[in-house]
């Protein structure tokens, strides 16, 4: 797949009282969520929308490594200007991580 479009992962941390938000802008590739996941994942109450392909080497720069060794991954992703929740990650082979994305 090309990644031809561009999103930002949203990764949020904490110091104290304060939270900080942190966007990183990817390349990615989009793609529309299965049939059978759909259904499945609204039966339990979740609503994906997409699956986005990235470089795990792009996914790895937003995570967020905090004192003590404790990583912050992202939590949305931008795109188009809407905001979405990650649902879900995969990696595949093949140097790419699949981030499912929903409302």
């Amino acid at each position: 797949m090309i990644h031809n479009e561009e999103a930002k992962l949203v990764t949020l941390t904490t110091s104290g009282a304060t939270v900080a938000r942190t966007e990183t802008p990817v390349w990615c590739g989009k793609k529309s969520v299965t049939f059978k996941e759909f259904y499945a994942a609204v039966e339990v109450g979740i609503n994906p929308q997409y699956i986005f392909e990235i470089d795990i080497d792009e996914y790895n720069r937003a995570i967020i490594t905090e004192t003590g060794e404790n990583k912050q991954r992202p939590t949305e992703l931008i795109y188009n200007d809407e905001k979405f929740n990650i649902i879900r990650t995969f990696e595949p082979v093949g140097g790419i991580i699949e981030v499912t994305v929903g409302l």
